[in-house]
């Protein structure tokens, strides 16, 4: 008998968080003790905090969403741990602008993630389950770039909605 091992990608996990009124700043202290976080960032938008896990296995992720609910001014979290995607090899600097774009599609998630590969200011794009469809992040070398990168990704086809949090002071761990 003959075992198949099956190799699966393993893409980061992000994780939207809703604070309590007044605990930002305590959140994100709490933040600096969690291992396994690229970075977290405040938003704006309906989600106050966006949170990139390193990518690792299942069980770790839950791990450390646990310990992401469980701080204190933390009242609700959404999860998206990408099942495909890409990632660019351009290197993304620390004073750099980022946002979180949240997008609802009406055709197949892999055309619409390869339409966003295209474009030299998307971080990351990946295909999630749940509300949203695909989860990207674009950066660039200030607001504006940034913003006129996230009009550029409403125009693409087969992109129905779409949801944008713009971070401000991400913190790299």
């Amino acid at each position: 008998m003959t075992t198949q091992q099956t190799i699966s990608q393993l893409y980061p996990t992000t994780i939207l968080a809703s604070i309590q009124p007044r605990m930002l700043n305590q959140v994100t202290e709490q933040l600096k003790t969690v291992q396994g976080i690229t970075y977290y960032t405040p938003t704006t938008g309906r989600f106050d905090l966006a949170i990139e896990l390193k990518a690792m296995e299942p069980q770790q992720v839950h791990e450390v969403m646990n310990k992401v609910r469980s701080l204190n001014g933390v009242t609700s979290t959404r999860t998206y741990t990408p099942f495909e995607g890409t990632e660019t090899t351009r290197p993304v600097q620390a004073a750099d602008s980022l946002a979180i774009v949240l997008l609802q599609v009406n055709q197949q998630t892999k055309n619409v993630v390869q339409s966003l590969q295209q474009n030299q200011h998307v971080r990351r794009a990946f295909g999630v389950q749940g509300e949203f469809d695909v989860l990207v992040t674009v950066f660039g070398k200030n607001t504006d770039e940034v913003l006129s990168t996230v009009a550029k990704i409403g125009e693409i086809q087969g992109v129905r909605t779409s949801e944008t949090l713009v971070a401000y002071k991400p913190i790299w761990a």
